[in-house]
């Protein structure tokens, strides 16, 4: 089989498409209204120029406008009350940064093992010292660390959950909350 045939046929089929694709966009170009100019008002028949609309313009209205309207009450909206403006007064977007709720939440934890490693500390310093801390033999035999490192580890720990409870009372007394509202 011959591969000129095929290749006119191709080329034939192509130059078709391109000319309705063409055709058809410049039948669309016709179809819409043209956008009359400003330079010229529209003419009647009878030659005289008819007067311009005057179109009133668009008002664009934000957020922060309509809640303005609202406030002002010169717009009506259904079931908007006098109640409702006290609700959107004292309702803004909440910011945990300001709620002491939050930093009690955060600090909780943070004490609970503050106070749970401050004796185990002082338990195993008192040993490094040379005082006697027994406590119940126990059955199974775990593999610990040293004592030292025992103390150095619970050591960091409290160290750590430390710094964060300073951060979040930072940040609290960055953002107004008094160290009252906090307890």
């Amino acid at each position: 089989m011959s591969r000129q045939p095929v290749f006119l046929f191709a080329s034939v089929v192509s130059l078709l498409a391109l000319v309705l694709t063409l055709a058809h966009a410049q039948s669309q170009s016709q179809a819409l209204p043209q956008p009359p100019t400003a330079s010229a008002p529209p003419q009647t028949q009878q030659g005289q120029a008819t007067p311009a609309r005057q179109q009133k313009p668009v008002k664009v209205w934000t957020n922060d406008e309509v809640d303005d309207l609202r406030d002002g009450e010169s717009v009506s909206v259904v079931g908007n009350t006098p109640s409702t403006k006290n609700v959107s007064a004292t309702s803004k977007t909440y910011s945990q940064e300001k709620d002491p709720a939050w930093y009690r939440k955060q600090l909780i934890p943070l004490q609970a093992e503050i106070d749970r490693l401050d004796p185990q500390i002082a338990k195993t310093q008192a040993f490094l010292n040379g005082e006697n801390v027994s406590e119940p033999a126990s059955i199974h035999r775990q593999i610990t660390p040293s004592v030292q490192d025992q103390l150095k580890q619970m050591e960091a720990k409290r160290q750590a959950d430390s710094t964060k409870k300073e951060d979040l009372l930072d940040l609290a007394r960055h953002n107004g909350i008094l160290p009252g509202a906090l307890r």
